[in-house]
């Protein structure tokens, strides 16, 4: 789990210097800081919500004893999304420590 952790820092960092390359290296205030962390925050949320439908679909056909390898890989699918989502929170939140107010 370090190791991945270390990982998903680093990717963060990434995500930072993207985000920082097309929109500025820090926020204006912290007032638009808290809207872009919120505005990646629901995203993730949708993504899990997603997640979350795919997951009872196959948990259904569980309980019906059928296979549905479809579910399977759009739930993969998804929690990588998410986990990409997380790391846009992350990095949005290493952004609004670089605001110019505070």
């Amino acid at each position: 789990m370090k190791e991945l952790i270390k990982d998903v820092e680093i990717m963060v960092v990434h995500e930072y210097f993207r985000a920082a390359a097309m929109f500025g290296k820090a926020n204006n205030s912290n007032h638009e800081s808290f809207a872009v962390i919120l505005e990646e925050l629901e995203e993730a949320d949708d993504k899990r919500f997603e997640f979350k439908g795919e997951f009872e679909r196959f948990w259904s056909d569980v309980k019906k004893n059928t296979k549905n390898v479809s579910a399977l890989g759009n739930m993969q699918k998804l929690a990588v999304q998410t986990a990409c989502e997380w790391v846009q929170v992350a990095a949005m939140c290493h952004k609004a420590m670089q605001n110019r107010e505070g």
